[in-house]
C-alpha cells in the first residue's frame, strides 16, 4: 500500500513513507524545548521518575555538578525500582579522555548496582587495532565518533544535538524536541542496542562479538542489522498508518546516518526534502558548524526551488573559540568555508534566493542544527528535521547520527516550531559582508582543503 500525506502542503514529500518507518502521533504529545536549562530540568525530571527504562546516547557525559546531580538522581531511582534499568552509550575516545572522565564518573555512581546500569563505549572500526594507540588523545576523535544524542525515559524520547554536559545545560544553545510515543521509544532503544552490540562494554575490552573481526566484516554486519531494524519497523508501522491515521495530525520519520556503515537515510532525506519543495516555499537551516557537503551545496544552489536562509555560529559563538593548539583555528576554518560557499552563491546568481546569517549572543555558544520548512504562503513551518547531524562532512561520512523528520498539520505545533525557530533568529544577523572582510590565518587556509572531512 502506498501512503500519502493528506494535507496538500505536504504532498511533495510523500516519498518519505518509502524511506523510513512512520510513527503517527498527536501534536499534543510533542514538547518543543527552547532553553538549555529547561532541557536539563526535563531530563532530570524524566530520569528521576522513570518506571521501566532509561536509555541515553551522547558523545560523552561531563563531570561537573549538574551532570553529577543527574547521575545521582537517576541511579537513586534505579536502586529503588526493581524493574528499572539504566543504559548508556557514549563514544570511547571522548568518554575516556583525561584522568576524570565519563567512564570513571559512571563507575563511581553505579557501584553496587552495575547489573542494572550498563555503559557501552563505541569506537569507530577505523581505530581498531594499532590505530587506537597510534593517534594522540583528542586527535583520535577526528576519525569518527558516536554522535547520536538521544534521551529516553519510559515512552519519552528527547531528540537533540546537545551532549549530556554542563555547557549544554546552561549557555550553549541547541535544539531539543521531546516526543511521547511508546513505539518511537522502542525504535530508538533498539537502535542504541544495535550500536551497543558492536561497542566496548564499560571500555575495558572489545565486545566479544566484534573484537576479532576486521573493519570490513564489522561494517557489513552493522549495516545488515540496522537495515533489518529499519525494515522491521517499516512493516510494523504499516498497520498503524492504516488503522490510526485518521486520529493523528503529526508524522515522525526517524532518520539514521552512519556513513561508516553505509547507512545514509538522513542524507537521502535531506537531499530529497531540499529538492522536493515547490517554488515559493522557504527553508530555514541551521548548523553549529558550517561545512556543507558538495552534494548539499549543489542541491541548494542548483536544484532547490525554495528560498533559503542558513544560520551558523559567529566565530564568537563557536565552541572552539580560544581552544589550545590547532583546534583554535577551527572558527577561522568555518568562516573560510562559509565565504567560499557565498562565492558560489554569487557565481550561480542566487543572492536573491539565499541568505547567510550568524548567531551571536554575549556569553553564549551556538550548537543548534536542522531545518524548518515553510510551504508557499505559510508564515509557520509544517515540517522540521531535528537531531544530531550538522549538515556537514563529518555528519555524513564519519559519525553516527540520529535525526527525525517531523511533519505536522497541527496549527498549534506549527506555531511552537515557528517560535523555536524565531528565538534562534533573534540573535542572528546577515553576515556576507563580514565574511569577505575576515582575515584567515595562512596555516588555516593551507590545511582546510586537506582536512575538510574531519570537522
Amino acid at each position: 500500500m502506498s501512503f500519502r500525506f493528506k494535507p496538500n502542503e505536504l504532498q511533495h514529500f510523500n516519498w518519505i513513507f518509502n524511506l523510513s518507518p512512520c510513527f503517527p502521533v498527536n501534536a499534543s504529545k510533542i514538547n518543543v524545548i527552547n532553553d538549555p536549562s529547561k532541557f536539563y530540568d526535563t531530563i532530570y525530571d524524566r530520569f528521576k521518575n522513570a518506571k521501566c527504562r532509561i536509555s541515553l546516547a551522547s558523545l560523552y557525559i561531563g563531570t561537573g555538578d549538574l551532570e553529577r546531580k543527574l547521575l545521582e538522581v537517576t541511579v537513586h531511582n534505579v536502586r529503588n525500582r526493581k524493574d528499572l534499568n539504566f543504559n548508556v552509550l557514549l563514544d570511547y575516545q571522548r568518554g575516556t579522555r583525561g584522568k576524570v572522565n565519563s567512564q570513571i564518573l559512571f563507575r563511581q555512581f553505579v557501584n553496587g548496582i552495575s547489573n542494572k546500569c550498563h555503559l557501552a563505549l563505541y569506537q569507530t572500526p577505523r581505530l581498531h587495532g594499532a590505530w587506537s594507540k597510534a593517534l594522540p588523545s583528542r586527535y583520535n576523535e577526528i576519525v569518527g565518533l558516536q554522535h547520536m544524542k538521544l534521551y529516553i525515559a519510559d515512552d519519552s524520547v528527547i531528540l537533540s544535538g546537545a551532549n549530556c554536559s554542563n555547557d549544554y545545560f546552561q549557555q550553549r544553545q541547541d535544539r531539543y524536541i521531546e516526543i511521547e510515543d511508546e513505539d518511537l521509544a522502542n525504535f530508538y532503544c533498539e537502535l542504541i542496542d544495535e550500536i551497543v552490540n558492536c561497542s566496548k562494554q564499560d571500555g575495558d575490552h572489545p565486545n566479544t562479538k566484534t573484537g576479532n573481526m576486521s573493519k570490513e566484516v564489522i561494517s557489513k554486519q552493522v549495516n545488515k542489522n540496522i537495515e533489518d531494524l529499519i525494515e522491521k519497523w517499516k512493516y510494523r508501522q504499516t498497520s498503524k498508518l492504516t488503522s490510526h491515521e485518521e486520529n493523528r495530525d503529526t508524522w515522525i520519520f526517524p532518520l539514521i546516518q552512519m556513513g561508516e556503515f553505509n547507512i545514509n537515510q538522513d542524507e537521502q532525506a535531506t537531499c530529497n526534502i531540499l529538492s522536493s519543495a515547490p517554488e515559493g516555499s522557504f527553508f530555514r537551516l541551521a548548523t553549529g558548524y558550517f561545512n556543507l557537503t558538495e552534494k548539499y551545496a549543489n542541491i541548494l544552489l542548483r536544484d532547490c526551488k525554495a528560498s533559503i536562509s542558513l544560520l551558523m555560529a559567529h566565530p564568537n559563538a563557536n565552541g572552539f573559540l580560544g581552544a589550545a593548539g590547532p583546534a583554535g583555528g577551527i572558527p577561522h576554518a568555518y568562516s573560510l568555508i562559509a565565504r567560499q560557499f557565498w562565492q558560489k552563491v554569487n557565481y550561480y546568481n542566487q543572492t536573491s534566493r539565499v541568505q547567510m546569517l550568524e548567531y551571536e549572543r554575549p556569553g553564549w555558544t551556538f550548537h543548534a542544527k536542522g531545518l524548518w520548512y515553510y510551504p508557499p504562503g505559510s508564515g509557520v513551518p509544517w515540517a522540521t528535521v531535528v537531531g544530531s547531524a550538522n549538515l556537514g562532512e563529518r555528519s555524513v561520512r564519519r559519525d553516527l547520527e540520529a535525526q527525525a523528520a517531523i511533519f505536522t498539520s497541527s496549527h498549534d505545533l506549527q506555531e511552537r516550531l515557528h517560535d523555536e525557530c524565531s528565538r534562534l533568529h533573534n540573535y542572528a544577523s546577515e553576515c556576507t559582508e563580514d565574511l569577505q572582510k575576515r582575515q584567515t590565518p595562512l596555516w588555516v587556509r593551507a590545511t582546510v582543503g586537506l582536512f575538510r572531512t574531519y570537522f
